[in-house]
């Protein structure tokens, strides 16, 4: 008799879903509370929840419908588990590892006919799991206040803005409100970012990653976003180091951003307009970096100022109990818990992240500034690019960019013609971000982001039309 040979597939496929309900397993275990009176569910159970999902559904080529049966009677399983945990415990049971359970029943059932999807789907279950720690303490962090600023930020997003037509409505065809609310979402999206990175991640980290990702999104918003702030505590000098830094930085992202939107619609541009970007991003990068130390100094030093003040102050009450200590020491730490910043974050009391007026009232700004630029290239023709690059700069520089991009693409502009015209609408924002940092922040804002600012400004026009 003819020995039947190996079906290296099928080993493949059951060795792919014993590891990747494993890998989901580890990781409940790991969160599992070692009193529980149903032992660990973890590694075993959920590498044995997966296998069975792809034996299963090998299993139909031999038995029609048995997936149908093992997946109900797996799910029955489940939910009388629940029941039963639920019943035997006095806490509140939670149903993640359950749901845990059932998906890593679905990833087994994919193993067979699509692997790396059902990979991916593991990678991310794990990691939402792991996750846990970090949900739990942001939401802690949220007040009901912040909530409402949430819901107001996506009825904002998700139900107004699909309603809006895409196409101008004006007769002169210049204002499209699709194109206009997405801007002034922007800024709204912007302080919300910048409040709730702040708020989970500290201070530092949350500075860092509003300047990044506000780079990527658009540095002006940034810089009105962050001029708010300072505009409420205008005599911290950590707020307006701290404002500053993130504006920088943010200006020095914008490239990467800018070449990307270029990228999308005329890659063959980038081979010109890389040099200029790249003079300009050496810049802007090492003036964030050094506002980053000069804010770091100056919390190490105010930091400093906080202990010698409370030494002093416990020095003068000396006479105070050990339990007023210890019930002192248990509130920093609850503090900590929920999210206040240490001593080595700068204290950042930032306002309400979604704020309607202020985003209507740069709308309008947006739209006599989009008027006069459309105004212009209208009555002067091709011949006035610098000039549409200017008034285009001054209200956001992705839209200038690309429209020059599908003019040098289809012949209109030459490439170094092109590329200027990009440049001169940058250099036309950043005088936007400098006079944005004096009006709507503070003077010492505007004094700090202009001369941030300069180098940047000199090497662009330097290198562009040096091209």
């Amino acid at each position: 008799m003819e020995a039947t040979p190996l079906d290296w597939t099928l080993i493949l496929s059951v060795v792919i879903s014993l590891s990747l309900g494993g890998i989901i397993g580890l990781e409940r275990q790991s969160h599992r509370e070692p009193e529980s009176p149903f032992g660990s569910v973890g590694v075993r159970t959920f590498a044995l929840a997966a296998l069975l999902g792809t034996a299963a559904v090998l299993a139909e080529e031999v038995v029609s419908g048995i997936l149908y049966i093992v997946g109900f009677g797996y799910f029955a399983l489940l939910v009388a588990f629940f029941w039963h945990e639920r019943r035997a415990t006095e806490h509140e049971v939670g149903i993640t590892t359950q749901v845990s359970a059932m998906a890593v029943f679905v990833i087994g059932v994919l193993v067979p006919s699509q692997p790396f999807f059902a990979a991916s789907l593991a990678v991310f279950v794990a990691v939402i799991l792991s996750l846990k720690r970090y949900t739990s303490r942001f939401v802690r962090l949220l007040t009901p206040e912040e909530i409402i600023s949430t819901m107001k930020f996506l009825l904002v997003t998700v139900v107004l803005l699909p309603l809006l037509p895409d196409q101008p409505i004006d007769p002169w065809g210049y204002y499209n409100p699709l194109e206009i609310w997405l801007l002034v979402v922007l800024i709204s999206g912007i302080s919300f970012m910048a409040y709730f990175s702040i708020r989970f991640m500290g201070a530092k980290r949350g500075l860092a990653l509003t300047g990044i990702l506000g780079g990527m999104a658009s540095s002006t918003a940034v810089t009105l976003a962050m001029s708010r702030q300072v505009r409420s505590q205008p005599e911290s000098k950590t707020v307006v180091l701290s404002a500053a830094f993130a504006i920088m930085l943010a200006t020095a992202f914008m490239f990467f951003r800018v070449s990307l939107a270029v990228a999308v619609i005329n890659v063959t541009l980038i081979g010109t307009l890389w040099m200029p970007f790249v003079a300009m991003a050496i810049p802007g990068t090492l003036i964030a970096g050094g506002m980053w130390l000069v804010l770091s100094r100056h919390m190490t030093a105010q930091a400093k100022a906080d202990v010698e003040s409370a030494v002093i102050e416990t020095d003068g009450t000396a006479s105070a109990s050990s339990e007023e200590s210890e019930e002192s020491e248990e509130s920093e730490e609850n503090a900590t818990d929920e999210g206040e910043l240490d001593s080595d974050d700068p204290k950042l009391d930032i306002r309400n992240p979604f704020e309607l007026t202020p985003a209507l009232q740069f709308a309008v700004l947006l739209m006599v500034i989009i008027g006069a630029a459309n105004f212009l290239q209208d009555v002067y023709g091709g011949g006035a690019i610098y000039l549409a690059a200017i008034f285009g700069g001054l209200a956001e520089t992705n839209a200038i960019s690309l429209a020059v991009a599908r003019m040098e693409g289809v012949g209109d502009l030459t490439a170094s013609v092109a590329t200027q015209s990009i440049v001169i609408a940058i250099l036309a924002n950043s005088i936007v971000k400098a006079a944005l940092a004096t009006i709507v922040g503070t003077r010492r804002l505007g004094m700090y982001i202009t001369l941030g600012l300069l180098p940047i400004f000199g090497v662009g026009l330097v290198v562009s039309f040096l091209l």
